[in-house]
This record gives C-alpha cells, structure tokens and sequence, in this order.
C-alpha cells in the first residue's frame, strides 16, 4: 500500500478584514489579578457548557457567563488567594458589530440585542471580604451601543477584599470577561529584576519576601527581628553599580478599613511607623558590605508620596540588603533597585 504524506493547511477564519482569534481574544491588563476561583448562582438554561461562570476570565469575547436570578437572587463572584487593594473592574458585555446571525440568540438581530440589554441591565458590583460587603463600586448600566469599545465598562474601586461579587434581584446575568486589577507601581528607568529575594524569620505566604519585587502596592513582605537580626537581601545575577534604591512603605489614603491593621486608622499606622523605620539599607558584594546607602527613616506621611523614600547608593555589588538590630519589624510593599551604569567589576 502506498503512503501518501499529507499537509494540513490551516486558514484563520476572517471576519470584516480581522481575524477571528485577533477579534476574540482580550487584551490582557496592567496589573491585572488572576482568582482562584470563579462561581456563580442558577446557571443560564442549566447549560454549563455554554455559560459557565469560568466563561468570564478565559480572555475569549466569543464566550459568555449566563446567570438567571434564582428566588430573587443572581450572582457571580471572584474569589483571589490573598486579601487585595482592589483598585478597577473592567467588564465586557457582549458587542454586535460582526456579529450578525451566530448561534447566540442576544447578537442575531440589533432588536435582540436590545431586549438582553433591557433584561441584563442593572447589575451591582461590589468588593467583599469573604461574605462581608466592603464597598459598591457602582452599577453596571448597559448601552445600546454595538461596537466593541460600546460595551466595555470600568468601574472604580478602590477598597480592600479578597472576593469580587455581581449581583442583581431580577432579569440575568450576561458577561464575556470581568478583569479585576490591582494597585501596582510604574516601573523604573534603568530597574535591575533580582535573581532571588530572601529574608530572615520565616513569615507567612501573605508577607513573603516575593512581594517585594512583585510590582504590587498592596502586598507587603514582612520580616521580623528574630535574636536581634532582621533582614531582607535582593540577589542580582552579576555584580552591578547600584545608583539607588527607592523603597515604597505603606500609605493610607483609600485604605481605612481595609483588612490590613496599619491601615485601619491613622494612629494605627502611626504605631506601625514608629515599629518599623530605622532599617539599614546597604550594597553587599556577597557577604561583604560595599557601602551603606543609608538609614529608611519613615514619617507619618498617609499619601502614597510621602512613603515613597529613596537612597542614594553609587556602589558596585551584587546584593541589596535590608537589616535592623532592635525591636520591630521590616515591612516594606516594594524595593526597586536602579543601575543605570551596567556591570562593574569589584578590584
């Protein structure tokens, strides 16, 4: 019998000059927070296949959440690993433009598409820890509009929760996409990404020494002085000159009530202050001091600018470390290093 090799030729499907994965498939966002659980009340038509709550943070436009309210109840609901400072939600609702006469009821005609607006209309999006409401960022009120950028809707936030919950007493529930994100920093000019990050008396998951250099403002990491020794070392894969380091301690604006104690009042940040400041910052070639770049010493400041403090360095090493002798603890939510100078050999 004769073998005959076969090519398989794939073509994308174009719709309108685009095609269909670059129209479907959602861009991701800027510190952008992935949950680890994604759930929902009645399912639309019992039909998980087609409207499972997963629908709603797997980036595809083509694929849709459907909720039905259930005596008098509908609802969908992000849970993240981590209590977060939760600071927008982005939701995509389903959009017409391209869209005439596929298998969705909603996107067969422009008058369709107007009654589920009608019917899915009116949701309300709130931040929760656990099953306690911290804040309403809004309803959710749906247009008419039928092109993409129509019926995309950001609400703001701003508030600690570990859960993201939508909800509504009457009609349904359709969404393509809920993106939740966090408050994270711009990243610096010349910035140096460290090869490890490590820190002494062990801590929890929530204040690892990762969340250090993880870019978000509302982790920390947290290291305690355990026999009068308390620190936190950046390692860098090669030596380099270290121009400065810009550490970023906790502020309290939008924070009041959050989970996290510091935040709660403003004496109570006070008192995490005065247990926190006096950490020695200093370049390490190994296990050798370079130079110390100087003492953090932090204020009582609640805007996000009055705790962001740098030191200035201008010493070769391939370490940075953070260290205290007494009593209290380092907490910082970020440390950036910054080399605009490159390699440097250590004579």
């Amino acid at each position: 019998m004769k073998l005959v090799k076969r090519i398989w030729i794939f073509f994308p499907i174009v719709i309108s000059g685009v095609t269909e994965q670059v129209l479907r498939e959602r861009k991701k966002e800027t510190a952008e927070v992935t949950p680890i659980s994604v759930k929902q009340g009645k399912t639309k038509d019992n039909n998980e296949n087609a409207y499972a709550a997963a629908h709603v943070v797997d980036r595809d436009l083509f694929t849709h959440a459907g909720i039905e309210t259930d005596n008098g109840a509908g609802w969908l609901k992000l849970e993240f690993e981590n209590t977060l400072f939760i600071n927008k939600i982005k939701i995509y609702y389903i959009f017409y433009t391209n869209w005439n006469n596929p298998s969705g009821y909603c996107a067969q005609t422009v008058d369709n598409f107007k009654k589920c607006v009608d019917q899915q209309n009116n949701v309300d999006v709130s931040v929760y820890q656990g099953e306690v409401q911290q804040k309403s960022c809004g309803t959710l009120q749906l247009t008419y509009g039928l092109e993409q950028s129509d019926q995309i809707y950001t609400l703001i936030c701003n508030a600690g929760g570990d859960t993201v919950k939508l909800s509504k007493s009457t009609g349904a529930i359709l969404l393509c996409e809920v993106v939740v994100t966090g408050k994270v920093r711009n990243k610096e000019t010349a910035e140096i990404t460290p090869t490890r990050v490590t820190q002494g008396e062990p801590s929890t998951t929530d204040y690892a020494a990762a969340h250090a250099v993880d870019r978000f403002l509302d982790t920390k990491a947290v290291t305690g002085t355990d026999n009068g020794a308390g620190w936190l070392k950046l390692e860098f894969d090669k030596t380099y000159i270290i121009n400065k380091v810009i550490i970023y301690y906790m502020f309290v604006t939008h924070w009041f009530n959050t989970i996290t104690w510091c935040p709660q009042s403003e004496s109570g940040f006070r008192s995490c202050v005065d247990q926190d400041t006096n950490v020695d910052v200093s370049v390490y070639q190994g296990e050798v001091q370079q130079k110390s770049c100087g003492t953090l010493q932090l204020t009582y400041g609640l805007e996000q600018s009055d705790q962001i403090y740098t030191l200035i360095c201008n010493a070769g090493g391939d370490t940075v470390m953070l260290s205290k002798s007494t009593a209290g603890d380092i907490e910082v939510c970020e440390v950036v290093v910054v080399s605009f100078e490159g390699n440097y050999i250590i004579h």
